[in-house]
């Protein structure tokens, strides 16, 4: 088996030159026809979607995510209808969690394999009554004890990270060992759009994102990183695995409806190893890690989260929005309320409701404030800076 990351190549075709293997990916947005192309729900970043699928290799996808219910119920049940009819597996998403968080069992040469699919809320997670994605939780570990016994190794594919940060956050790579502790065997993530580094954790293995593996080039080809993606060729036997590295590249035709995704060359890939080598190293180093968390979370927080939240204007326009919004409220039930735009209430649910972007939002306000100890160095901002190029000269 070989996992690899995302699957989101909008209106392209897409052209798979790489090794004949079963697949594990994110389809990261539903597929579509041209009837329900219309059907976008409302909610905060693009909208994603599929109008290919890859029939002409073995694939398993996983559909929780952040954009799988970008078309509501229409898309996700047009995605599991095409699927199906083209014998391709998938889990993670269904008419309500009990659904949604259904393991898939496969068997492969003899080796059964269980994968459970779950991703941090975002858009679109499933409960009681609303179809949609499988939120992570204390359910896995209960699902992990429950499917143990049948089955000779666990794949949990999760979809959560900070993007663009090539490393995970200190949160997530705890919860990720608590998975490994609990039986899981490998750790399949995704959610970057960048690839991030992996580790070895007693008996499992942990690979904290994958990257873009088929997206859309249009949008990715300014994005540092964004148009090469981590792959990982996973051999398993009945009580152990071994695995190896693949790096895959997305190559773009110009005037063309298509692209192609192969494998990297020797010297794409001694890049792509030297990138990782960088992702990879500061796992081993606590003091290192940590500061990188923080120059990941204060640099994201300067480049964009600030500003979503109105804390970057200066008091006299904070001052000036408050005056205005007190000035156009509305009378309910005889209570004044400020009245609020529906896209700034989902960008706030957006980078409230998930735990990756509450935790960097917390370590950037901790560290700025001096709640919590600045632990950023030379060495960790000179890294920070050769591995999130976007970010050079954001400091505070």
């Amino acid at each position: 088996m070989i996992l690899v990351g995302d699957w989101a190549p909008n209106h392209y075709s897409v052209k798979l030159d790489i090794p004949k293997d079963i697949y594990l990916a994110n389809l990261e947005g539903p597929i579509l026809s041209a009837d329900n192309i219309h059907c976008k729900t409302k909610k905060a970043g693009p909208h994603l979607f599929s109008n290919t699928i890859p029939d002409e290799y073995n694939f398993i996808f996983s559909l929780a995510n952040n954009h799988i219910m970008d078309y509501g119920l229409t898309g996700l049940e047009f995605s599991k209808t095409t699927l199906k009819a083209h014998q391709i597996l998938s889990c993670g998403a269904g008419d309500n969690f009990t659904e949604a968080r259904k393991p898939l069992i496969i068997e492969e040469g003899g080796i059964k394999l269980g994968i459970i699919a779950c991703c941090e809320a975002q858009f679109g997670v499933a409960n009681t009554f609303q179809p949609g994605v499988a939120e992570f939780g204390s359910w896995i570990y209960q699902t992990i004890r429950d499917i143990r016994p049948h089955v000779n190794h666990i794949i949990i594919s999760v979809h959560a990270a900070i993007e663009e940060s090539p490393w995970p956050s200190p949160y997530l790579r705890e919860i990720y060992h608590s998975w490994i502790d609990a039986g899981a065997s490998i750790i399949h993530g995704h959610h970057a759009h960048i690839p991030q580094g992996f580790e070895s954790y007693k008996q499992g293995m942990i690979f904290y994102g994958l990257g873009n593996f088929a997206v859309n080039p249009e949008k990715w080809c300014q994005y540092p990183n964004g148009m090469w993606s981590l792959a990982a060729r996973i051999m398993f036997d009945k009580n152990s695995f071994e695995w190896e590295i693949l790096t895959f590249e997305i190559r773009s035709n110009k005037n063309s409806n298509y692209f192609t995704v192969e494998e990297s060359n020797n010297t794409e890939k001694l890049a792509h190893l030297n990138y990782l080598q960088n992702c990879n190293e500061p796992l081993n180093n606590p003091s290192l890690f940590l500061a990188l968390w923080q120059e990941t979370s204060v640099r994201t927080y300067c480049h964009h989260s600030a500003n979503y939240l109105g804390f970057s204007r200066s008091l006299k326009s904070r001052l000036a929005q408050f005056i205005k919004q007190t000035f156009s409220t509305v009378k309910n039930s005889g209570k004044r309320r400020i009245s609020t735009s529906q896209s700034e209430l989902l960008l706030w649910y957006h980078l409230f409701a998930c735990e990756s972007h509450r935790q960097t939002l917390a370590t950037s306000l901790g560290v700025l404030s001096g709640e919590i100890k600045d632990l950023r160095t030379v060495e960790s901002s000179k890294l920070a800076d050769l591995m999130m190029p976007w970010s050079v000269g954001i400091t505070s």
